[in-house]
């Protein structure tokens, strides 16, 4: 046996017959009572009169009695109609309300199933095209992590392969002719323009957390700024860094490293830059452009006091001294003061680094030339 369910307009139109049949059958039920009660009264009238025309021979009647008899059946005989006939009328006009309103409750069940069919038939639709989009975005996913994965190969190669050859620049560039060829060219503008934009995109991506010094990046970016400490290093080079775009370039990306790089965890990449600026503060043009630099004494003094490594303390001191050791204003001698209290010198006179307690000597007796020299 097949089983049908019935959808929710059926069971409507179901409950709609039903009450249809069951006010005819009501009122029909109404009709037989009435009828029927009828019926018995007339029965009992007929019982009475029969029973009292036994007991007597003769019934009387009053004329007026009987009139008003006569004169009810025939009212009960012309309304009896007219009742039963408007009771059917409203009972018919009832089922056409009910028709009616079956009728439209048909419709728009009808509607509202063809709606949830459309509504059906897009969902179905925008399933399929989430599960592809959702297939494709796997397919990207899985691509993406592919080409990451490459990318972070490459990024690890560049660097194992930047570091070697740039060691070995490094190495090379300790000798005094190999600078001159290193500066003839177009290339080397290139060169110092790379170093700078690595250093600053080196310090932007480790400000935080600074990698190792065992690190293939970290031995490139050491090897970029030793190269140019050498070129430094010699009259032509300072001269040429001075003088070019992108060597002055280089320098204020060098005091941006100094000033934002976490001391102790930079120090050899600190020690290299601060050989170089010192390299560049012999020249006369680069001593004049360094001393330009607004606050350089106070970074110097920063370092000075803040870095642990000998090295660092003892080049930061050569680069104050450098500074100062040529006529300047008086105004860096008091930014220098200010910066460095005499309690501080008195402390690094008392270090057990030779060269820490000769350069503090130094540098104070060029404050007080300056100073006497002022007067």
């Amino acid at each position: 046996m097949i089983e049908t369910s019935l959808t929710d307009s059926q069971k409507i139109l179901l409950s709609c017959h039903e009450y249809s049949r069951w006010t005819k059958k009501k009122f029909l039920i109404e009709v037989k009572q009435n009828y029927t009660l009828l019926v018995q009264e007339w029965n009992l009238l007929n019982k009475e009169i029969g029973e009292k025309l036994k007991s007597k021979n003769t019934w009387t009647v009053d004329k007026e009695d009987l009139s008003q008899l006569a004169a009810e059946i025939a009212q009960l005989k012309e309304n009896l109609p007219k009742v039963l006939n408007k009771n059917v009328l409203t009972a018919a006009s009832k089922i056409n309300l009910i028709e009616e309103e079956l009728q439209n409750t048909k419709k728009l069940a009808e509607s509202k199933q063809l709606e949830a069919s459309q509504w059906k038939a897009r969902c179905e639709v925008a399933t399929a095209d989430c599960q592809k989009e959702k297939e494709e975005n796997i397919k990207l996913k899985c691509e993406v992590q592919e080409l990451t994965q490459q990318l972070s190969q490459q990024s690890d190669y560049c660097s194992s392969l930047g570091s070697a050859c740039c060691t070995l620049l490094w190495r090379v560039s300790k000798n005094e002719e190999s600078i001159q060829s290193i500066l003839v060219g177009s290339k080397i503008d290139e060169f110092l323009c790379l170093v700078s934009n690595t250093l600053e995109s080196y310090l932007s991506a480790y400000k935080e957390e600074w990698p190792q010094d065992t690190s293939e990046e970290q031995s490139f970016i050491l090897a970029l700024c030793g190269i140019i400490t050498n070129i430094a290093a010699s009259a032509l080079g300072r001269d040429f860094l001075v003088t070019n775009q992108y060597g002055r370039q280089l320098i204020d990306t060098y005091l941006k490293v100094l000033s934002e790089a976490p001391n102790g965890k930079a120090a050899k990449l600190k020690n290299l830059i601060l050989m170089s600026l010192y390299n560049i503060s012999i020249n006369q043009k680069g001593i004049k452009y360094i001393c330009t630099k607004k606050g350089l004494l106070s970074l110097l003094s920063w370092i000075l006091q803040d870095e642990k490594i000998v090295d660092n303390r003892v080049n930061s001191l050569r680069l104050i001294q450098s500074i100062i050791c040529e006529d300047v204003n008086i105004s860096l001698i008091h930014e220098l003061e200010e910066a460095l209290p005499n309690q501080m010198f008195e402390e690094m006179l008392q270090e057990k680094n030779r060269d820490i307690k000769e350069l503090a000597l130094e540098i104070l007796s060029d404050i007080q030339q300056h100073k006497t020299h002022e007067q």
